[in-house]
């Protein structure tokens, strides 16, 4: 029986076959229009794990066409708008939706009359809740949790208004200015959160 990952209109059947799969999509969908809940299989994805060869090193034994470690279809599978997988390049997008919600608000941050402790409240709640978007299941090497870091003091230093070469402040005035914590050390206490809260489940939990 596969693994089941429910939310409240997202159900994923995950498994390391994939005739499994095909089999259940259409138990799933009998059983699931009793609920008067519909299924679409034209838009029914399979997740399958699975690992692929090794890429040979000889550039000769490359083959066309074949799929090789590293490039698995389920590794580009996304769960609710994030990557199963991959945090760098979840990481990257995180950043890139993050700056596109962030230039929505220009004429906010602009605004003298708005006041810092309103424009930071208003930028969490755009800004940063897509900036840390299921952050809690990363396992992002430092590097991307640095390029996070850089992205949110851009933000912030854009807020405040300082641009060089005609401003300056330092990271650890610009933090504190702002009454915020580096995001990456956010990150950190999330994942904390649920590794809690896995531990505290129950012991057939699928989590």
């Amino acid at each position: 029986m596969p693994l089941e990952t429910a939310y409240s209109d997202d159900v994923n059947f995950n498994n390391t076959e994939l005739a499994p799969l095909q089999e259940m999509l259409p138990i799933a969908k009998d059983i699931f229009e009793q609920w008067n809940l519909h299924i679409n299989p034209s838009k029914t994805e399979f997740v399958h794990f699975y690992l692929a060869d090794p890429k040979p090193s000889a550039k000769h034994k490359v083959r066309v066409g074949n799929i090789n470690r590293g490039d698995e279809e389920w590794r580009s599978n996304k769960i609710l708008g994030s990557l199963i997988v991959c945090s760098v390049k979840d990481i990257k997008n995180r950043i890139f939706l993050g700056n596109v919600a962030f230039s929505k608000f220009k004429k906010v941050w602009m605004k003298s009359k708005i006041s810092l402790h309103m424009k930071i409240k208003i930028y969490e709640a755009q800004v940063v809740s897509i900036l840390l978007y299921n952050c809690n299941s990363w396992a992002a090497p430092q590097a991307s949790l640095n390029e996070l870091d850089i992205a949110h003091r851009k933000h912030l230093r854009s807020i405040l208004n300082i641009r060089w070469p005609t401003g300056f402040i330092n990271n650890d005035t610009l933090y504190a200015r702002c009454n915020v914590i580096p995001l990456s050390v956010r990150v950190s206490k999330f994942r904390w959160r649920m590794l809690g809260h896995i531990l505290r489940g129950q012991e057939d939990s699928p989590a």
